[in-house]
């Protein structure tokens, strides 16, 4: 009888059982038939990157919040549609501006320290920008100066707040007057916020060390969240 093995090469064994044929019938200690053993599969080269080989040259900001939220952009060469980056652990969301502008926004929290950035094209050609990015505690980050902000549901009202000595000072949201908080508003641990009588009047923390994040609720600029960079 002939099987055949999954590598398609004839197990012969007739020939197996008749090289046992002269062993006693009530001999105990019979032979087994030796197993075939199959060649081993010819090994594959591995398969390399194509695409275009990216260039990263710069990152700004370089610092962000290890709370998340930070966004930017990553200057270089070759940058394709569909290219991914990685922050470390992270994996951030990433826009192809043009083959030399790649934006980006990291949503994800992060230990503190520095890491790798590394921008892969879609055929897998990568580059690496060496302990690029750093990810650091809000309350490490100056929250003061001037803001310019942009508030709504598409960002397309002006807004704008001050902060001076880590106390928010005043802000201003569409055509709304300049208003000035009537208590205190301090900045602690890279937030602040600031309630007022119909509520929630103005909050709004730091993600980097030029970007801002909030919400405000005035009647020129209802319920609606904003960012902001530093002026």
């Amino acid at each position: 009888m002939i099987l055949t093995s999954r590598a398609g090469l004839p197990l012969l064994i007739a020939l197996l059982m008749s090289s046992t044929a002269g062993v006693g019938c009530g001999d105990p200690a019979s032979p087994t038939a030796p197993s075939v053993s199959q060649p081993p599969p010819p090994s594959q080269p591995g398969q390399q990157p194509g695409g275009l080989q990216p260039v990263v040259r710069t990152i700004s900001p370089n610092t962000g919040s290890t709370a998340g939220g930070a966004w930017g952009t990553i200057r270089g060469s070759d940058f394709q549609r569909g290219a991914t980056v990685t922050f470390g652990k992270n994996v951030p969301s990433a826009w192809v501006q043009d083959s030399e502008t790649l934006l980006f926004w990291s949503d994800d929290p992060h230990a503190a320290g520095t890491v790798d950035v590394i921008v892969t094209n879609p055929g897998g050609a990568a580059a690496t920008l060496t302990a690029g990015f750093t990810y650091a505690p809000p309350e490490s980050f100056n929250f003061n100066g001037d803001w310019i902000a942009h508030a709504g549901p598409d960002y397309e009202i002006d807004m704008r707040f001050t902060i001076r000595n880590n106390e928010l000072v005043s802000f201003s949201c569409g055509t709304s007057a300049t208003l000035m908080p009537s208590a205190s508003t301090y900045v602690r641990s890279g937030e602040f916020s600031l309630y007022g009588d119909a509520g929630l009047v103005i909050s709004g923390k730091v993600v980097s060390s030029v970007n801002a994040v909030g919400a405000i609720d005035i009647p020129a600029c209802s319920a609606t969240q904003w960012w902001a960079d530093r002026k």
